[in-house]
């Protein structure tokens, strides 16, 4: 799957690459998941990203670009307002999240979380650093924005492969109801980008939405 990736990628030029994996793998249309050469991807400085979200893709291309190569991280959310934390849940993640030439983190190759089947990544993250999580959508000319600081990485076996648990800087409970805005998934990145990302909104001519 990697290798058939990394073709279709040098054939269009390009530096990213999405899959309607679930739905090709459930449809018969595919038969590997493309979480192991998505996982490559990103430790490559490359954009391998989940479920044929163009959204998400669009953000980190922007975002990596920005970054000089660091990966982002597609996610969904478990919000626990009691402990104050949110964790970042999916089973693609880099385990290079400072970027090609940074340090690797342990990781863990297991199954897909939906159906047990396949091959995915538990990416065991760096605790103790800032991260921020983003969401651009050019039709709207906005970018959504928190950030936290992660904490630990669950170890429970239920949702997805990949849990970085960390705590939002400002109300979690306005998170909370902020998130469906535009959709599920976030890209969180390791580092306070936030001073850049209003930088790039202000030559772009677009808008910031705090979600915390």
């Amino acid at each position: 799957m990697y290798l058939a990736q990394k073709e279709v990628m040098k054939k269009h030029n390009a530096v990213a690459i999405t899959i309607n994996c679930l739905g090709g793998f459930y449809g018969g249309h595919i038969h590997a998941y493309p979480c192991l050469g998505f996982h490559e991807l990103l430790n490559e400085g490359l954009i391998g990203a989940c479920e044929c979200d163009i959204r998400s893709t669009f953000t980190m291309t922007m975002v990596t670009a920005l970054t000089n190569g660091r990966p982002g991280y597609i996610s969904d959310p478990v919000i626990d307002t009691s402990a104050n934390q949110i964790i970042y849940a999916h089973c693609v993640a880099a385990n290079k999240p400072f970027g090609p030439d940074g340090p690797a983190n342990p990781f863990e190759i297991l199954t897909h979380s939906e159906d047990r089947q396949g091959a995915a990544v538990r990416s065991i993250l760096p605790v103790g650093y800032m991260t921020t999580s983003l969401e651009f959508a050019p039709e709207r000319k906005q970018i959504l924005l928190h950030q936290a600081k992660s904490v630990g990485n669950s170890s429970e076996d239920r949702a997805c492969r990949t849990k970085l648990a960390a705590e939002p800087v400002g109300d979690i409970e306005k998170l909370f109801g902020e998130w469906d805005r535009w959709g599920w998934h976030r890209v969180t990145y390791y580092g306070d980008l936030k001073e850049p990302i209003f930088a790039l909104a202000d030559a772009l001519g677009w808008k910031v939405i705090e979600e915390a």
